[in-house]
């Protein structure tokens, strides 16, 4: 089941490289350029070691990344149903919801950050049971506590499966990013100009993740009927 999911995925993604990308590439450029304007998130010294993080950058990396989100499922859904949308087809539903994804992914990401409190495990499959709570709310029209509640209930069925395909796509696109990332360096040296075509790249490749659990969520089993 975990690779023939991984494998309807990778299908998926493939197949519709161009509409994610055209979600995906305008956020990723949007983040690099805040960094290049207010530095980057990891700051390092003259030798490369890393001294620190720059908080406003990562604060404005976290300000954009539920936007970006919501309007990746929107193109997510719309490919699902047949037809693509544009750049601003989808991120207009997701900038109406916006508040509530900042909400949602806040809650997430303090659940995950507690799970990393007891062990690296208990983080990964808390993101795992929580990481339809999106899908609910630009989908489904769930609030945010509402979104967590029946994307928990909603992973049941498919925990386990899901927290293993999820792993494995997210080291794919680590090892893919490592690789491509270090050849455009090579030939292109580092500056900001392959700053930006690395990111544009680990960004498209990021999506992989998104899809994987969209795919999970779309074939989970359906909600019972709340009355």
């Amino acid at each position: 089941m975990i690779l023939q999911r991984l494998k309807e995925a990778l299908f998926f993604w493939r197949r519709h490289l161009a509409a994610l990308f055209l979600i995906s590439a305008p956020f990723t450029l949007f983040g690099e350029i805040l960094q290049q304007l207010i530095g980057p998130v990891l700051v390092t010294g003259d030798d490369g070691t890393l001294i620190g993080f720059n908080a406003i950058s990562m604060f404005g990396l976290m300000l954009i990344r539920p936007l970006a989100e919501g309007a990746l499922i929107v193109q997510m859904a719309s490919i699902q149903q047949g037809r693509a949308r544009g750049l601003l087809a989808c991120t207009l539903p997701a900038l109406a919801r916006y508040p509530f994804l900042l909400a949602t992914y806040f809650m997430l990401a303090l659940a995950v950050s507690l799970g990393w409190f007891l062990l690296i495990f208990p983080a990964l499959w808390l993101y795992a049971r929580l990481c339809f709570a999106p899908f609910q709310l630009m989908l489904r029209g769930d609030g945010p506590i509402t979104a967590l509640q029946n994307g928990f209930q909603r992973s049941s069925a498919s925990q386990w499966p899901l927290l293993a395909a999820l792993m494995l796509s997210f080291m794919l696109v680590m090892v893919f990013s490592l690789v491509i990332n270090s050849v455009v360096m090579s030939l292109l040296g580092d500056n900001g100009g392959t700053l930006v075509l690395t990111g544009l790249i680990s960004g498209l490749l990021a999506t992989l993740v998104n899809v994987v659990a969209f795919r999970f969520w779309v074939l989970a089993e359906p909600e019972p009927d709340r009355g």
